[in-house]
C-alpha cells in the first residue's frame, strides 16, 4: 500500500482498491478513552478487561460510515474524536456528537456526512443473527437481499467448512463439514455459539475480501471469540482473519485471553482500566499500551 501511494503521487493516477485506517484520536467519549491516540495496522487486536472501552473504540472507528453510533453515545456524554485514513490520499475527519446530534469536518471542511469513507463491515457483540435467515444476514452485513444470496452461494468456493448453500425464499439450508470429515445438512442455529460465530466470520470475511477489490475496507468484530470456548475454533477464527487481512483491514475486539496467542503479525492494543476515585465530569484514568509485533525477517 505504501508503494501504491507513492506511485500515485508520481503518476497522478489514483485507485480505490487499497487504503488503510491509520489512527483514531479520542478527545472525549464514554468509558475511559479520552486523550488517547490509537495507531492501527492491517491486523489489529484490541483487548482489555470489561469497562475499559473496547467496544466503544470499535464503534468510534465504525462511526465514520455509521454516525448513528456517535448520535447514540452523545445522548449521555459528549463525543469528540478524529480518524485518519488514506485511499491513497490522506484524509482526516473530526466528528463531534452532542445530545444525539452529529457534526463532521472532513479535510478541514464541515460536511453534513462523510459521503464515501472506507467501507466498514461491523459485527457488534450483541448481535449474533439467525444464520438461517437471508433478511437477518443482509441487515447485519448492510447488503441487499439479492447481494446476500449471491455472497452465500459463493461461500463453498472460499470456505472449506461449507460444501453447499441452498436458499428457499428467506430460508437458508447449509451443507457443512465441521469435524472429522462429517458433512451434514443442518440448521446452524442448532450448533454451538462458537461454530455459529465461526460461520458468521467466514461469511463476513468473504464480504470483506470481495469489497476490498473496489475500495478500502475494514472488518470490525466485537467479541467474536467470546462464544468460542474451544481452542481449535479460536485458532481457526484468527487464521481466517489473517487471510482476510491480505486484502482488507481487520480489527478484533476481545476480552478473551486466546486473542493474544499466536498473533505475531498483529498490532496489539491493550486497554487497562485502573479503578480509582473519580471526580464528577472527569474521565476515568487508565493506561493504554499499544505495541506492534512484526514477524521475523
Amino acid at each position: 500500500m505504501h508503494e501504491a501511494r507513492k506511485g500515485a503521487e508520481v503518476t497522478g493516477i489514483t485507485s480505490d482498491n487499497y487504503g488503510l485506517v491509520e489512527s483514531i484520536t479520542v478527545e472525549s467519549a464514554p468509558a475511559a478513552l479520552a486523550g488517547r491516540k490509537f495507531p492501527l495496522g492491517m491486523r489489529n487486536i484490541i483487548t482489555g478487561p470489561n469497562a475499559s472501552g473496547k467496544s466503544i473504540l470499535a464503534r468510534l472507528i465504525a462511526s465514520v460510515a455509521y454516525p448513528d453510533h456517535v448520535a447514540e453515545m452523545s445522548k449521555w456524554r459528549d463525543v469528540d474524536f478524529a480518524v485518519k485514513w488514506f485511499d491513497p490520499h490522506t484524509h482526516d475527519v473530526a466528528t463531534s456528537g452532542r445530545a444525539g446530534e452529529v457534526w463532521h469536518v472532513l479535510d478541514g471542511e464541515e460536511v453534513p456526512y462523510v459521503a464515501r469513507p472506507y467501507k466498514t463491515i461491523f459485527l457488534p457483540a450483541d448481535r449474533l443473527p439467525s444464520l438461517d435467515s437471508v433478511a437477518g444476514l443482509a441487515q447485519l452485513l448492510d447488503l441487499s437481499a439479492v447481494a446476500t444470496k449471491a455472497l452465500l452461494r459463493s461461500l463453498p468456493e472460499s470456505c472449506d467448512l461449507v460444501k453447499e448453500v441452498n436458499i428457499i425464499g428467506d430460508r437458508i439450508e447449509w451443507m457443512t463439514e465441521l469435524d472429522e470429515g462429517f458433512a451434514r445438512n443442518t440448521q446452524l442455529d442448532r450448533l454451538s455459539r462458537g461454530w455459529q460465530s465461526l460461520m458468521l466470520i467466514e461469511l463476513a470475511s468473504a464480504h470483506a475480501r470481495h469489497h476490498a477489490r473496489v475500495e478500502p475496507t475494514i472488518l470490525l468484530l466485537d467479541e467474536p471469540l467470546g462464544y468460542a470456548s474451544e481452542g481449535a475454533i479460536v485458532e481457526r477464527m484468527l487464521e481466517r482473519l489473517e487471510t482476510v487481512a491480505e486484502h482488507a483491514q481487520v480489527a478484533v475486539v476481545s476480552v478473551h485471553p486466546g486473542a493474544l496467542q499466536n498473533t505475531g503479525s498483529w498490532t496489539i492494543t491493550e486497554l487497562e482500566n485502573r479503578p480509582m476515585r473519580q471526580t464528577l465530569g472527569s474521565p476515568i484514568e487508565f493506561e493504554i499500551q499499544a505495541t506492534t509485533s512484526l514477524p521475523d525477517t
